[in-house]
């Protein structure tokens, strides 16, 4: 897929906006200076990544947001977890590929992350 320089600084644009916005990477429900529990794998434009983000953000979760087009080492990490597409949910060693609700709600459950 071939990607103009203005995409590429849109998408860092928006993905900056997102941060700020949902709060991706706060310290949310962990202990200061601890990364989010939840780690969030996204592309710029993915439907089912925005239903993730919406998901979490409804429940009251925070977590960080790692975009495999603007970062190469979060595209690194994301292939090292065996991801083929996005939403990649992260949940401290669970995996979750896609958006999947009832598996994303029932291992924040098991995991005790509550909302913030």
């Amino acid at each position: 897929m071939k990607r103009s320089w203005s995409g590429m600084l849109f998408c860092a644009a928006m993905l900056a906006l997102n941060t700020t916005v949902a709060g991706a990477g706060s310290a949310g429900n962990t202990k200061a200076g601890q990364p989010a529990p939840v780690t969030l794998y996204v592309m710029p434009q993915c439907g089912y990544c925005e239903k993730a983000r919406e998901h979490l953000t409804r429940r009251g979760v925070s977590w960080q947001e790692r975009d495999i087009v603007a970062s190469v080492d979060a595209k690194r990490e994301f292939d090292a977890k065996g991801g083929v597409g996005t939403p990649l949910i992260v949940i401290g060693d669970q995996v979750i590929k896609g958006f999947d609700a009832t598996r994303l709600d029932a291992t924040l459950d098991a995991r005790a992350i509550a909302a913030d």
